[in-house]
């Protein structure tokens, strides 16, 4: 095990998340059936104004919580109410040069894509619209397909936009991955999570893993897309009320860990992408 890749500015976030996830209420980790809950799909911005303003404006979120850190962090929080799914903004003040997969990195479920389209085109703003077509973890291949639509976000992150007529929220963090086996071995090892609807079709192989409650994770390996340079910084957060034992098994496959205080842990999936692991309360 090894920690010496993990980059300051990484490690200075990882502890003011730490300390957030310490002060957060009792109630905010209440009964839960899966020790593992994936509560924030996380991706870097550039501008923080233009960035809140595209996803309350156009998408409909709402930015309820602000973490800022001394000049180097500002990282809105944007959902749909307070149900405990959301997006975490990263706005570090020393920019990733890194260049954005143009699959999309988040999952949205809303009741209808019709506003929507209506605002993006409204605004002059690129967006594309898909009918009947097949996402993983809705079931579409049983049901003919849903209707979606794809934006990038100013910063170049991609949305996936799902109508499901259900309630609005954030359902899920997307992994891109160079190998969808073996990132998929690696959840089910380390966090022994269920894989769910599996998708395969020319361009893309996607599955997805099942974490009760909270969001879901899907791991997709494009056909289309070489793998692109890993962010240092966290795609998603999962809160686990059996972190000792997550960290446990990383450390027994010599997987880079980075640990903080005992309340919070970095690590990387075999595609480097960086899981940040919070150690939740018991009520």
């Amino acid at each position: 095990m090894t920690d010496s890749t993990f980059p300051p500015q990484t490690i200075t976030r990882g502890l003011f998340v730490g300390l957030i996830a310490l002060i957060m209420p009792v109630s905010a980790y209440a009964q839960q059936s899966h020790p593992h809950t994936v509560r924030t799909t996380k991706f870097t911005i550039e501008n923080v104004d233009e960035s809140t303003s595209f996803y309350e404006d156009l998408i409909g979120m709402i930015e309820i919580d602000r973490f800022e850190a001394d000049g180097s962090l500002i990282e809105p929080f944007m959902a749909f109410g307070d149900d405990g799914k959301r997006i975490g903004l990263l706005a570090f003040n020393e920019h990733e040069s890194l260049k954005k997969s143009s699959h999309p990195v988040s999952i949205v479920v809303v009741p209808s894509l019709d506003n929507i389209v209506r605002r993006f085109n409204d605004a002059n703003y690129p967006i594309t619209t898909y009918t009947g077509a097949v996402s993983a973890g809705f079931g579409a291949s049983e049901a003919g397909g849903v209707n979606t639509a794809i934006v990038h976000d100013p910063s170049g992150n991609g949305i996936e936009l799902i109508e499901t007529g259900g309630r609005a929220t954030v359902a899920g963090a997307r992994l891109i991955v160079s190998d969808r086996k073996m990132a998929e071995d690696f959840f089910v090892r380390i966090f022994d999570v269920t894989p769910g609807e599996r998708i395969q079709t020319g361009t893309y192989d996607e599955v997805v893993l099942d974490f009760g409650e909270g969001m879901f994770i899907a791991l997709f390996e494009p056909k289309d897309e070489p793998p692109l340079p890993k962010s240092e910084h966290p795609t998603v957060a999962i809160y686990s009320t059996k972190a000792d034992e997550v960290l446990e098994r990383l450390k027994a496959e010599d997987v880079e860990v980075q640990e903080f205080g005992g309340f919070m842990f970095l690590a990387k999936d075999p595609s480097g992408n960086v899981i940040e692991i919070v150690r939740q309360r018991m009520p």
